[in-house]
């Protein structure tokens, strides 16, 4: 004889027609709390597994990682959590939005690459020194002047704001006041950003600019020769390596440096 499935008791012979399987609505009712507890524990326990395994450093590196193949467009707590094979909802559990994220890559990535101690001797040298270390991450990463431009405010970055405070000391006490030294040392980042924004477009674009030069050198000259610009139709390989992001960094920085140079006494 059938028992119901629940409570054991014996169930009465249906005849005709699809056996029961409980004896009472009470019964029934109590299966279906337990299918449902047991289809709550099976969704959770994915989520639970995977999340040992997740921490804000993995999800920031796989986050850098899928900025560095397809730079900052491509970029969503969504596509993150695609790479590292779990739900967007997971990563929430770490990171509150996309903004704060940012912030944490490119704090990590300033933090891969800390300027040394004391560094080298002399103001200039120091300066120098800090720029081309920047001028570096971005030639690695060049997301991250996009993410610059694209905010009004600094992320809260401490090891990318170590720049700042390093380039702030190596001009300490040479007579300059505390906003100046400030200046000089948002400048310096200023420039090394604004120089490496093309970086971006230069990574993804098919052709370089010397290629893009060649396929065009006729087209330019008919399209600026009769609106009177005698110098744009000039333009040459010369003039366009003379354009290329790490020329115009190198010659922007060495003209801001005697910039800088002019307002110390003599002897520094």
């Amino acid at each position: 004889m059938a028992e119901c499935l629940v409570c054991g008791r014996p169930l009465p012979d249906p005849g005709r027609g699809r056996p029961p399987r409980y004896c009472s609505r009470a019964c029934r009712a109590r299966a279906y709390r337990e299918r449902v507890a047991r289809k709550q524990r099976h969704d959770f326990a994915l989520p639970e597994t995977v999340s040992t395994t997740l921490s804000v450093e993995r999800i920031v590196r796989a986050a850098i990682a899928l900025a560095d193949r397809e730079g900052d467009v491509g970029l969503s707590m969504r596509r993150t959590a695609a790479e590292l094979g779990v739900g967007t909802m997971s990563l929430y559990r770490y990171l509150p939005d996309k903004e704060e994220l940012g912030g944490l890559m490119i704090d990590t990535v300033f933090g891969d690459r800390p300027l040394p101690e004391p560094g080298p001797g002399g103001w200039r040298a120091k300066l120098e020194l800090s720029a081309h270390r920047e001028w570096d991450i971005y030639l690695q990463h060049p997301w991250i002047p996009r993410i610059f431009a694209l905010t009004t405010r600094p992320p809260l970055a401490p090891r990318m704001m170590a720049y700042t405070d390093w380039r702030i000391r190596a001009v300490d006490g040479l007579g300059l006041d505390f906003p100046t030294m400030v200046r000089t040392a948002i400048a310096i980042s200023a420039h090394v950003q604004s120089a490496a924004l093309p970086l971006s477009r230069e990574r993804h674009s098919k052709d370089t600019r010397g290629e893009w030069l060649d396929a065009r050198s006729a087209r330019i000259r008919e399209t600026f020769g009769p609106h009177g610009l005698s110098m744009i139709a000039r333009f040459d390989t010369d003039a366009i390596a003379a354009s290329e992001p790490a020329s115009i960094f190198e010659f922007g920085l060495q003209r801001l440096l005697d910039g800088i140079a002019q307002l110390l006494p003599p002897s520094t």
